[in-house]
Parts: structure tokens; C-alpha cells; sequence
């Protein structure tokens, strides 16, 4: 596996992104980390979702250094479980939100690749393997109903805050086949894997989080995942980036169907 091109971008000048991406021994990821929106702060890190995604990504690199897996259902779990264990070192007590990620990962064994994704991220594949991808709509189509219901309603703040904190404890204990990662004692991780025999070491594989993902998704600068991938490959991850930034800062609060205008970017282009 070669690392081709890397790009992360935060989604707002001045806040750090919440979004990792890294590879290391047979495994690549990329991770992106719910918004703390009520600005809670339990553990010791910037922020809780900082301290999550950093250990993710910690034990992610760790695993993956160490040639542990070849099975990224299994590895997975390992890691829920780690964070479970860890968090339990923690008072808790006061914690309204629990935090929480989405991710997707590549791994390469020495006959086949597995993709795997828990929550929004995005997986693609494409070569000699065929295209593969793991990919969703779900959140997206959740999220736009939700924006439109809170305009049609006039919500308030507040009860925007509540309805968000309601769908991410739904998304934590999973719902309709999907949900995200967390390290709550209670929490269901839906993971979404495709494997793949390899052929030969011909194929190109794009991870991102939802930041980049919207180009495909929602904005339709590409029409599929593969177009996306092209244009990382043929202009590079950050010029994409640069388009997708760049299309955003025409868009009206109205016309996007996201609660954030622009969200942080984490993507790894790859070879196999």
C-alpha cells in the first residue's frame, strides 16, 4: 500500500478540525469527529470529540503498525471495547453528550482488501478489483429533513440543539441499520464492509470524511464517487478541496441542507 495524496482541511477558520486521517503496517483511516455542539468538556482534551478521535486514531496506528488484523469487523470492535474501558476511568456523570465519529478504513491483506465504514464516511475502490465503495445516504437524507422541518418550524436554538442531541443518542445505539463510533457502554457499531480479491497491485482507493463526500452527495460537482476520485488523482486532494471551499462560499444558509454550511475534510488517496 502507497500513500499517494493526503488533505484535511477544518471546516471553520479559527476552530480545529475534529477530523484524522493516517495510515500505518496494512491499515488506512479516516475519521470524522461529531461536533461537540453543547461545548462540553469531560475529558482531558481540547474538546470530547477531540479526545475521541485522537485515541481512535492512536489505537488505529497502533493496530495497524503491529500487522494485528486482517479482519476490520474484528478490529473494530477491539477498539470500541478499548475506548469503553478507557472512558470508564472518567466521571461521567454530567455528560449530556456523548461523544462520538464516524470512519472508514482500508485494509490489505496479501490476497484481498477490505473496506469497512461506520457512520457518514466514505470508501472507494477502483481497479482491477472493480469499483467498490461503502457508502450512504441515510444521514444525509436524515439530516436535510431535519433542517427543513426546523426552518418549516422556526425551532429555536435550543430545541435545533435538542432534536440534534436526540438523533446522535438514535445514531450511538444504531437505528435502521446504521450508527456511529463511540466508546458509550451501550452503544451498537453497524459496520459496513466490502472485500475484494486482488489481482494485481493496480488499484486506487479514496477515503474521506463527510466534508468531502458533500462534493458527490450534495453539492454534484462530481457525478460519482469515481469522478471524485479521478480529480484527487489527476489535480490532487487539496485542489479539490479548494473547489469544494471555493463552491460553498456561493451557497445561501437557505440552500444548504446542512445545519453546518461547511464541515471538516479528511481524505487519503492510495495504491494497492
Amino acid at each position: 500500500m502507497r500513500l499517494v495524496d493526503r488533505g484535511e482541511d477544518a471546516g471553520s477558520a479559527g476552530r480545529p478540525s475534529e477530523d484524522r486521517s493516517g495510515v500505518a503496517g496494512n491499515l488506512a483511516w479516516v475519521i470524522d469527529g461529531a461536533s461537540d455542539f453543547r461545548g462540553e468538556r469531560s475529558l482531558p482534551a481540547l474538546s470530547n470529540v477531540h479526545w475521541l478521535v485522537d485515541h481512535v486514531h492512536q489505537a488505529l496506528n497502533r493496530a495497524g503498525s503491529a500487522h494485528d488484523y486482517t479482519a476490520s469487523a474484528r478490529l473494530l470492535h477491539d477498539v470500541q471495547r478499548d475506548m469503553i474501558r478507557e472512558l470508564q476511568n472518567f466521571d461521567l456523570a454530567e455528560m449530556r453528550q456523548h461523544p462520538c465519529c464516524s470512519l472508514a478504513v482500508l485494509l490489505v491483506n496479501d490476497d484481498a482488501l477490505e473496506l469497512a465504514r461506520v457512520g457518514d464516511a466514505v470508501g472507494f475502490v477502483a481497479g482491477d478489483s472493480g469499483l467498490l465503495d461503502v457508502t450512504t445516504e441515510f444521514f444525509d437524507e436524515r439530516e436535510a429533513a431535519a433542517v427543513a422541518s426546523a426552518r418549516a418550524q422556526a425551532l429555536t436554538h435550543e430545541e435545533v440543539t435538542a432534536a440534534m442531541q436526540r438523533r446522535r443518542a438514535e445514531y450511538i445505539h444504531g437505528i435502521a441499520g446504521e450508527s456511529v463510533f463511540s466508546g458509550h457502554p451501550a452503544g451498537n457499531l453497524f459496520i459496513h464492509t466490502l472485500a475484494a480479491r486482488r489481482s494485481a497491485p493496480f488499484d486506487t482507493v479514496l477515503l474521506s470524511t463527510d466534508g468531502l463526500a458533500r462534493a458527490v452527495s450534495e453539492y454534484h460537482l462530481f457525478d460519482t464517487w469515481h469522478d471524485l476520485l479521478q480529480a484527487c488523482r489527476r489535480k490532487n486532494i487539496s485542489s479539490v478541496i479548494g473547489d469544494v471551499r471555493a463552491y460553498e462560499k456561493t451557497l445561501t444558509t437557505e440552500a444548504s441542507g446542512k445545519f453546518k454550511k461547511s464541515d471538516d475534510i479528511a481524505a487519503l488517496l492510495l495504491e494497492i
